[in-house]
């Protein structure tokens, strides 16, 4: 034993290197199984596993696995929200472009029914009457023009 200054004593310790948590919980567990071999006459398989590099790796082979499936599980449900999201674009396309026909179609009606009502009102040009009237007188005129030129090539280049 060894005294402190303090006046409190020690017990003589050495010191000893640390070991790993995963070589202690090794060591517990096989003490565990050699602790009473005699207590059961049923031989019972032994609590550790005997190859304990097996062992660690199927422990992360299956929680590599549990988390290979919960990747998998949220990207299924993300492609069926991409998928869900793609028919409503889709969706709305088609709606857009219907209310867009509807909405031009309007359009299109009101502006025809405007010019409809705006003929009605001032009714017909009064210069209609006089232009077709006089497009007749010019006609006639023409065609009397064409008679005397036809009348006038005959006497200057007669036929013989």
């Amino acid at each position: 034993m060894t005294s402190n200054s303090s006046g409190s004593t020690r017990v003589g310790t050495q010191s000893q290197p640390r070991t790993s948590s995963s070589s202690v919980l090794w060591a517990h567990l096989q003490r565990k199984d050699t602790a009473n071999p005699a207590t059961s006459t049923i031989p019972l398989p032994p609590l550790a596993p005997l190859d304990k590099t097996n062992t660690s790796l199927r422990i992360l082979l299956h929680d590599t696995q549990s988390h290979f499936e919960t990747f998998a599980d949220k990207v299924n449900v993300l492609t069926k929200g991409v998928d869900e999201a793609k028919r409503e674009i889709g969706l709305t396309k088609t709606l857009f472009e219907k209310e867009h026909e509807v909405l031009s179609n309007e359009m299109f009606g009101l502006a025809n029914r405007c010019q409809t009502e705006i003929l009605k009102t001032m009714g017909e040009p009064a210069q209609a009457s006089r232009l077709a009237d006089l497009q007749i007188a010019v006609q006639l005129r023409l065609e009397g023009l064409d008679k005397r030129v036809d009348s006038m090539q005959m006497v200057v280049y007669p036929v013989h």
